[in-house]
């Protein structure tokens, strides 16, 4: 379980809001700098749940968040993405029980009608997935391109003595996105990623999330291999 700890407490994903050029638009957001260990991105995730119902900016803070480490499209796409929502008028409270009817069903079904209230017209995973992530880390891991490659290259060792299976990300494939042909290895990443945080809080001092599960793999990515478990 050592591996798991310590790529855990080697998480880091810095981010300042402040970096999005379009922050004065948006009075008292896009105003925090977070260090980007687990306790001020889970921080970061209270304070997003906190204001998710009433305050629309708290999504769009979000946006920039999952996409800063892309330098290249962070500005275009959150921009895009904040224009899109504001033209559609989508309301916080809408976004939120959307959210909140996929973390209860997570059906492709749930997933379209969230995504539409986010203005996104293609059939891709990430961003509207990490709002479930945010809206209940305890079940629901982020899903990305880093969560598919390791996917597709551990999925055979990291399945032994499982009940939930890792199913391999076709779209890595093909696009430079995840795509909803890769619906059902999602869902079976989120069980999986439930039932490695059940035995990782059984087996050491920490109370493991779905998230922390995938926070773990995110800080492992480059040099460190982890432990079957």
């Amino acid at each position: 379980m050592r591996s798991w700890i310590e790529a855990l407490n080697t998480y880091s994903y810095p981010v300042k809001l402040s970096c999005y050029k379009h922050y004065n638009r948006f009075q008292n957001y896009f105003n925090k700098d977070i260090i980007g260990d687990r306790n001020s991105t889970m921080e970061f995730e209270n304070y997003f749940r906190e204001n998710a119902r009433r305050s629309i900016e708290v999504y769009f803070e979000v946006i920039f968040w999952k996409l800063y480490s892309q330098v290249i499209i962070r500005q275009r796409r959150t921009t895009e993405m904040i224009n899109n929502i504001l033209k559609l008028k989508t309301k916080p409270y809408e976004l939120y029980d959307a959210i909140e009817a996929f973390t209860i069903n997570p059906s492709k079904s749930n997933l379209q009608d969230l995504r539409l209230l986010l203005g996104i017209k293609t059939d891709v995973l990430a961003v509207p997935l990490t709002f479930v992530a945010f809206f209940n880390p305890e079940k629901y891991p982020m899903v990305d391109n880093v969560v598919a490659r390791w996917v597709n290259a551990n999925h055979i060792k990291h399945n032994a003595s499982r009940q939930t299976k890792l199913t391999p990300f076709v779209s890595t494939y093909r696009y430079t996105s995840l795509k909803e042909i890769d619906f059902r290895s999602y869902v079976n990443w989120v069980g999986w990623c439930n039932e490695g945080a059940q035995i990782l809080t059984d087996k050491t001092s920490i109370k493991w999330r779905a998230r922390d599960v995938e926070m773990a793999i995110f800080a492992a990515r480059n040099n460190l291999q982890l432990n079957v478990i």
